[in-house]
């Protein structure tokens, strides 16, 4: 044991100095009581490590959780999105489809069925110019009985299956021999060889409708 006043070696165990006489066991516990405190401040360090390394994996696996979550809420979200652009899409489509479908029905002639049957189409002719510049004219029988009536019609011209015109209601009024005469609105590229007509009351409703077979070329043909 080294003397702490004048640094000589003595026994261990010993009590006073050999040489100065100082207190020796005084330095001793001191010394044992400073390596006690160096110890327990070493594992109260590894304590608050350990403490430290915890606080630092829960913070990050709760970073890690929400990270999941939130990426898993986007995918979601954006596959929610998708749908409905999907049905917005696919609703569009069949909109335009049946529009496409009611504008085609509009633009092409067919058979229709009579919802009154106060007047009948009972004759008549077609007359189409010598140049096909000429507008073509249609002059249809309902009987005298019908006189001063008020009515609407309709007639479809085609050639080859392909309609000409655009199937116009045009009102009109029986004229006191029974006739109704009635223009097409444009001059075609075609002479027809084909005609519908529809004979509608004033208030829309069908009377009457029929189908002639024309020769493709100028004059008059009665039906």
């Amino acid at each position: 044991m080294i003397c702490p006043s004048c640094n000589t070696e003595n026994n261990e165990g010993a009590k006073f100095c050999k040489k100065c006489g100082n207190p020796l066991e005084k330095r001793a516990v001191s010394h044992q009581n400073m390596i006690n405190s160096m110890n327990k401040d070493k594992k109260d360090n590894t304590k608050i490590i350990i403490a430290a390394l915890i606080v630092i994996v829960v913070v990050l696996a709760g970073a890690f959780i929400y990270l999941q979550g939130f990426g898993s809420s986007q995918e979601n979200s954006e596959s929610s999105q998708s749908d409905a652009s999907s049905s917005v899409s696919q609703a569009d489509n069949n909109n335009t489809a049946t529009a496409s479908q009611a504008s085609s029905s509009s633009n092409s002639p067919k058979t229709a069925t009579p919802t009154s049957t106060s007047m009948k189409i009972q004759g008549g002719s077609f007359y189409t110019g010598s140049e096909l510049s000429d507008l073509t004219y249609a002059s249809i029988y309902v009987g005298k009985e019908n006189a001063g009536k008020s009515v609407i019609v309709q007639i479809w011209y085609s050639r080859d299956g392909s309609t000409l015109n655009h199937g116009n209601m045009v009102p009109a009024t029986v004229h006191s021999d029974g006739y109704l005469e009635i223009s097409s609105a444009d001059a075609y590229s075609y002479y027809p060889d084909y005609a519908t007509i529809n004979l509608y009351d004033s208030n829309s409703n069908l009377m009457d409708t029929q189908s002639v077979s024309l020769s493709p070329s100028s004059g008059t043909q009665t039906f």
